[in-house]
């Protein structure tokens, strides 16, 4: 009687290499096709045509009509919470796409508050205001007003500061002049971000976020968001670490910790997509796929025992036709599709709902 033995550990790994390649193929050449026009696509969505409401209440109530058309025709409502408008996004471009991607409403931000205005304008089912954001650290200029409009904005409607960035390495190996105007620089963004904290605070809108994770910067929004304890921060990009020496320790653990910790943090996840394979091997900067292509497990878990603080969003400028449909579509079959129901619900519209109504969603 011959003796069984199990394949060799390298084998198996190769194994689970190669399935995971091929799964990744798969979801390419469906990309292809549904571009193409080769495969079956949902067609839009009917929505009647909407004027911008003059209320608040008006403007919840619209949005609700179209999550629930969504709801209607067999689909899950995405609704993304943070897109970047500029003149190369025009507007009616980005709906289109939205369409076809299922996404039912997009939270908008722009350098120009005319633009948004004028784009939520044209589509108040479709899209919600977020306020202006400066470009690089205009934001926190003394003096620039910056903090003046936002207050304005809020009160005209936006349900969200931002997105404003915030840079607070230290900048270890400057020296002489370098280095006192680094720490001047340091000290300018903290003292407008605690300026923001307040306004948050006072009006119950939270601070749209982009930070790339790093040990001094982490440290220091964690202590403002427990000296602030009423305002909120919707920190982006969760997932990516885009310099690893910057902080080596973030990952799935660190920010299941934060989250139990601060229960103001919320974060909006990466959109991502997987990192082909290579032949030399070089840190992830997607966390959320493992070295094999595959939606981490470690993740997924975290996610969704912690799915209160996390929300979806594209976190960019799409310029070019398709980017937009093609990162939320690889996002909706790898993240989203591989949650629990309950979870997918969650993350797709209505955690997103509790900002925009400032109420849980209700069928």
């Amino acid at each position: 009687m011959k003796e069984e033995h199990a394949p060799p550990v390298r084998t198996v790994r190769w194994r689970g290499v190669i399935l995971r390649l091929i799964a990744l193929a798969l979801a390419l050449l469906g990309w292809s096709l549904l571009t193409a026009g080769c495969a079956r696509e949902p067609g839009p969505v009917s929505l009647a045509p909407a004027k911008p409401p003059a209320t608040r209440a008006g403007r919840i109530a619209l949005y609700r009509k179209t999550v629930q058309a969504f709801l209607k025709a067999g689909r899950l409502p995405i609704i993304d919470m943070e897109v970047m408008l500029s003149d190369r996004t025009p507007a009616a471009r980005l709906i289109g796409e939205m369409d076809r991607a299922g996404v039912a409403i997009a939270a908008v931000t722009s350098r120009s508050a005319e633009r948004i205005r004028s784009a939520v304008r044209r589509h108040p089912a479709r899209l919600v205001p977020l306020t202006a954001a400066p470009g690089g650290m205009a934001w926190a200029a003394p003096g620039g007003g910056f903090l003046k409009s936002a207050r304005a904005q809020i009160e005209a409607g936006s349900i969200g500061i931002g997105r404003v960035r915030l840079d607070l390495g230290p900048g270890k190996f400057l020296k002489g002049e370098k280095k006192e105007a680094r720490e001047k620089d340091i000290k300018t963004q903290k003292a407008a971000f605690e300026a923001l904290l307040r306004l948050s605070a006072e009006t119950k809108t939270p601070i749209w976020l982009e930070m790339e994770p790093e040990d001094d910067g982490v440290g220091w929004l964690e202590r403002q968001l427990r000296a602030h304890p009423r305002a909120s921060v919707m920190w982006n990009r969760a997932g990516l670490l885009p310099t690893s020496a910057k902080l080596p320790g973030y990952g799935h653990g660190l920010l299941r910790a934060l989250t139990l910790r601060r229960p103001n943090l919320f974060l909006i996840l990466t959109q991502r997509p997987p990192r082909r394979q290579r032949i030399f091997p070089s840190p992830r900067a997607n966390l959320l796929f493992d070295p094999g292509g595959g939606f981490s497990p470690e993740w997924r878990t975290m996610i969704e025992a912690r799915i209160a603080h996390f929300h979806t969003g594209s976190s960019m400028e799409p310029s070019r036709p398709n980017e937009y449909l093609s990162r939320v579509w690889t996002y909706r079959a790898w993240i989203l599709d591989a949650l629990t129901a309950a979870a997918r619900r969650r993350l797709a519209y209505r955690n997103a709902w509790r900002f925009i109504a400032r109420a849980k969603w209700e069928e």
